[in-house]
């Protein structure tokens, strides 16, 4: 029997898809034609809305910018091509004004200067509109322009203040309009309406070129639309109805016999939509049976779940302690001084990590000493295959022990870790990776250990031998900071600065070294040594060296800084070469006296002849001259030959406290006669020199007269000051405030016949005359800036007299 089947799916879905592109074309139609109308009259609006904000810019450019930066630069001229707005305004803008392409753009005026652009019918019609509405900012609507359909937008322009320049008189206008348009376009008002700003878009051509959009655009849309409608029909049948087809045929295969006529009368009654409906339904049942099968399944997937869950927990919790206890031991090295007490620290940490019953570690290196823990157990057992275990570099189970081998970073094996447990089964249980890793590290933490000792023997052995120098030494970098300084360098500074300063950077007390020429800087740059000799305030001097180095990174930017104090140095080689200049000095003036002595006694014996022979008291007066000067002439050789006769050593002592005193004495009254004040300061007790009271008393004579000559009249001040030295010597300092003695002075102060008093008031022996006396008696004269009273000082230096030479002296 065959059952009439109703109309197919592909059918109906055909008619449908041909109702919905005709209504859908209609819609898209009428809704072009109301989108295209208003989107012509925006575009119009739009481009003559552009225009005029275009010519704005250009105006307000040009008062704003150009125009009083003309006037500023050129104060007595007028540019119209860069100070009339209008001008610029017609000139950038022409290009738009193009009637072929459907723009009109014109900037006009009733009696305009320039005749080009004088108003015409329509533009006066639109200025008259404007003057009689003077509120009236913009016009705009559709207006017939030589046989075309134009949107017009228009708006008045006005004189302002500034304008009345060039539009007021044509006698304040600039000379150049004048020359160039005559009396037009002046006589104007402010205020008043000049013409209009004019823009037309033409409607024709904006319509044409919309129309040909459209028709693309329709043309577009309908071809989509048959590709669409054949697309969708073949995309519907293959997606759709042909998996229906074979859907409906595997369900038809599946009926049961039992109802199978009833059901395929049932199902071929609709169309195929309407058979997977039937179909659903029927797979529904198997679903829900399903479903309970499903549910059975879950609840026991929950179990196994939690199951996985409480696993991966006590995992992580193992790793957690894993990675404590891997921070113990790095802390347990920071706080080790040796192997033995890293074991020490350590062998506890690792047995509570692993919940073991104890541990103990072999060494195997030099003596083979054992650690355990705790340390109430059984010591260490040597396993038979020790040499297996060590070799083997992988942790071994052996029973309820687990053995791994300790390796150092190079991977030689210090020692053997083992770690017992109370059942086998506990040791079955460990994670063999994560003892070989803590093998592994505890052979690295102690090799570092044994370099981190190695190096602090180093270091002390370096600080000893830096601290053992004694002289200065610093290491300086390129900023000028002390990295590292020794124990004199830290004395020197404190010494230098008076206790204000301990830091040992003692390159900042010779030099500026924030200064682009300080040595460092220099030696640094050019890589170079740098040996020189500084001089400091108060006669000290110091050889400096700078060392350039090199740092880690392989870059010269530190130096090693020496310093040697040769005060005593410079000071034993200057008496040494004034001592030899002496020593010359007396062999020539030794034989020079001798020639000079007999012409002189033959001119004394002449002179006594010649005395018998005249009577004239005028001759006599000359004679008298000729002897006088002779007798002078006489002292001064017999002072040279005093000064170069070898002198019999020194014997005697005497009192140089009681001998300043007499000498002050004997000058108090030369002292009281200038106003100078003299003070004396010694101790109560006697102080012995080894040098005869005649001798001590002609040295301190001729420092005291030096004194009283080199002090103000009034304001003169001297203080002597007598008291013990080092090594064995008493010093006899003599101070005065007078001017002091100059730097290229001093190095001669002491050679015969130098003097710095005016002509005949010294020979210029005294001070030569007394350095041979303390120098003959094994003692020393210096001679420096008094920093008490800011002059001269001299201090003499005399050993101290033996016990028994100041007895006999007392007898």
């Amino acid at each position: 029997m065959q059952i009439p089947r109703p109309l197919k799916l592909h059918t109906k879905f055909i008619t449908g898809l041909v109702l919905a592109v005709i209504i859908l074309g209609s819609m898209v139609s009428a809704i072009s034609y109301f989108h295209v109308t208003n989107v012509l009259e925006e575009e119009v609006q739009d481009r003559a809305e552009l225009i005029f904000t275009h010519v704005d810019s250009i105006q307000h450019y040009m008062r704003d910018t150009l125009r009083p930066s003309m006037y500023q630069r050129l104060p007595a001229s007028f540019v119209i091509e860069a100070m009339s707005s209008s001008y610029m305004s017609r000139k950038i803008m022409a290009p738009v004004n193009n009637p072929q392409k459907g723009i009109i753009y014109r900037r006009v005026a009733i009696e305009a200067r320039n005749p080009d652009y004088e108003a015409n019918d329509h533009e006066r019609q639109l200025i008259r509109y404007f003057r009689q509405d003077a509120g009236l900012k913009l016009w705009q609507g559709y207006k017939i322009l030589d046989g075309n359909r134009y949107y017009i937008m228009a708006r008045p322009v006005r004189f302002e203040k500034s304008c009345m320049y060039c539009h007021g008189t044509p006698e304040q206008a600039p000379a150049e309009l004048l020359e160039r348009y005559g009396q037009r376009g002046f006589g104007k008002e402010a205020g008043t309406v000049a013409g209009v700003d004019f823009v037309g878009t033409s409607v024709q051509h904006s319509v044409g070129r919309l129309q040909k959009t459209i028709f693309i655009y329709f043309t577009i849309f309908a071809t989509g639309a048959l590709l669409f409608f054949f697309a969708t029909n073949a995309l519907f049948k293959v997606l759709v109805v042909n998996n229906l087809k074979r859907l409906h045929d595997i369900f038809r295969r599946n009926i049961s016999e039992v109802d199978g006529i009833s059901q395929l009368g049932k199902l071929e009654q609709g169309d195929e939509i309407e058979e997977l409906v039937d179909s659903l339904e029927q797979m529904s049942t198997h679903l829900f049976e399903a479903r309970a099968q499903l549910q059975n399944y879950t609840s026991n997937l929950r179990s196994m779940v939690d199951q996985r869950t409480n696993a991966l927990s006590r995992e992580m919790e193992a790793r957690r302690a894993d990675v404590h206890l891997f921070v113990n031991l790095l802390e347990s090295m920071y706080n080790s001084r040796s192997r033995a007490e890293l074991w020490k620290l350590a062998l506890p940490q690792i047995c509570t990590r692993f919940g073991a019953r104890r541990i103990s570690y072999i060494c195997t290196m030099a003596s083979m000493g054992s650690f355990f823990w705790p340390e109430t157990a059984e010591p260490a057992d040597i396993p038979e295959n020790l040499a297996a275990m060590l070799t083997s570099g992988t942790a071994t189970v052996s029973g309820s022990r687990i053995c791994v081998p300790v390796e150092s970073g190079t991977g030689i094996a210090e020692g053997l870790l083992c770690i017992h447990w109370q059942q086998e089964a506990e040791a079955q249980q460990q994670d063999l990776d994560i003892i070989q890793a803590l093998g592994r590290q505890l052979g690295i933490a102690a090799e570092n250990l044994t370099a981190i000792d190695s190096l602090a023997r180093q270091m002390n052995i370096l600080e000893t031998i830096v601290e053992g120098i004694s002289d200065p030494l610093a290491l300086i970098d390129a900023n000028c900071m002390a990295l590292t300084v020794n124990q004199a360098a830290r004395t020197l500074t404190e010494e230098l600065t008076d206790g204000r300063r301990k830091d040992g950077n003692i390159l900042s007390l010779f030099f500026d070294v924030e200064s682009a020429r300080c040595p460092m800087q220099q030696a640094i740059a050019h890589g170079r040594a740098d040996i020189r000799e500084v001089c400091l305030p108060g006669d000290r001097t110091f050889s400096l060296s700078l060392y350039p180095v090199a740092s880690r990174t392989g870059k010269t930017d530190q130096a090693v800084v020496y310093v040697r104090e040769t005060t005593m140095e410079r000071r034993m080689m200057m008496q040494a070469w004034h001592a030899e200049k002496m020593a010359t000095v007396g062999q020539l003036t030794a034989g020079l006296a001798h020639e000079i002595n007999n012409p002189l006694g033959v001119i004394l014996c002449y002179s006594g002849l010649l005395r018998q022979r005249i009577a004239a008291p005028d001759q006599l007066a000359d004679l008298d001259v000729i002897e006088r000067h002779t007798r002078q002439a006489q002292r001064v050789l017999q002072d040279l030959l005093n000064f170069a006769r070898p002198k019999a050593a020194l014997s005697g002592s005497a009192d140089a406290c009681s001998v300043a005193a007499s000498v002050r004495e004997v000058f108090s009254v030369q002292a009281a006669k200038k106003s100078v004040r003299t003070r004396l300061e010694c101790p109560q007790r006697p102080l012995m020199v080894r040098l005869g009271v005649g001798e001590l008393e002609q040295v301190l004579s001729n420092l005291l007269i030096n004194a009283l000559d080199a002090v103000s009249e009034g304001t003169g001040e001297i203080f002597i000051t007598v008291r013990e030295a080092d090594n064995n010597m008493i010093c006899i300092e003599i101070c005065d405030n007078g001017p002091g003695v100059a730097a290229e002075v001093e190095s001669h102060l002491f050679d015969p016949f130098f003097s710095t008093k005016e002509v005949g008031e010294g020979t210029g022996l005294g001070l030569t005359v007394i350095y041979g006396i303390v120098t003959d008696a094994a003692g020393v004269i210096e001679v420096g800036r008094s920093t008490r009273l800011g002059g001269a000082r001299f201090s003499v230096l005399l050993p101290a007299a033996e016990p028994r030479a100041i007895e006999s002296n007392q007898s």
